[in-house]
């Protein structure tokens, strides 16, 4: 009796065995696709509001009382890795002047920098930015001429990509830039901006 068990169990133990086992393994044409698995070109539009602040090197008072106005972003660049991203960043502030008599002027501050994204938790969304590129301060005049002045520009910040799907993102960002100017009359000056924006942001290969 004991021999015919012995048999059976043989015979059977495979059979019961063998479904669980195939059941562990993932199926045919099935990718795992949890995280995040970020690479390929990217490109980010984003709008916020910037404080900015001038300061005249010469007069020793410091900075200015910060005033807030819109700021624009375009990032374009490509990805090495999960953790690292480069690219270029154009950005600007725009701030609107009416005097009594009905002109206006457009008063803005742009920069364009290479920068470099890294992501400490590679599979997150949390970015850590840093950029070095040229500036522009400018007063255009309706009707009338545009005064500008051309200096060196960093730039400092966060972001963190809400995964909207495979390719989109909503992006908060948190930017801080500054900029030296030597003026065109002499007598160089230093300006920064602090802004707050909010970027749509696409990854062709995935993000």
């Amino acid at each position: 009796m004991r021999t015919v068990r012995s048999a059976i169990l043989a015979v059977a133990l495979p059979m019961l065995v063998a479904p669980a086992l195939h059941a562990q393994q993932p199926r045919p044409g099935i990718v795992d696709v949890s995280g995040r698995s970020r690479h390929g070109f990217w490109g980010s539009l984003g709008f916020g509001a910037g404080s900015e602040a001038v300061d005249l090197k010469n007069d020793g008072l410091g900075y200015s009382d910060e005033l807030t106005e819109p700021t624009m972003q375009l990032r374009l660049g490509g990805t090495l890795n999960q953790s690292l991203r480069l690219g270029a960043e154009l950005s600007s502030w725009f701030h609107t002047i009416h005097d009594q008599n009905g002109a206006s002027a457009v008063e803005s501050v742009g920069g364009l920098f290479a920068i470099a994204q890294f992501y400490p938790l590679s599979r997150a969304g949390l970015y850590l930015k840093g950029g070095l590129g040229f500036g522009r301060s400018a007063v255009a005049y309706q009707g009338g001429p545009t005064i500008s002045d051309v200096g060196f520009a960093a730039v400092l910040g966060l972001g963190y990509d809400i995964r909207l799907g495979r390719h989109f993102a909503l992006t908060p960002t948190i930017d801080f830039q500054g900029h030296d100017y030597s003026g065109a009359e002499g007598g160089g000056y230093r300006e920064r901006v602090k802004a707050l924006g909010l970027a749509f942001t696409y990854q062709a290969g995935g993000i």
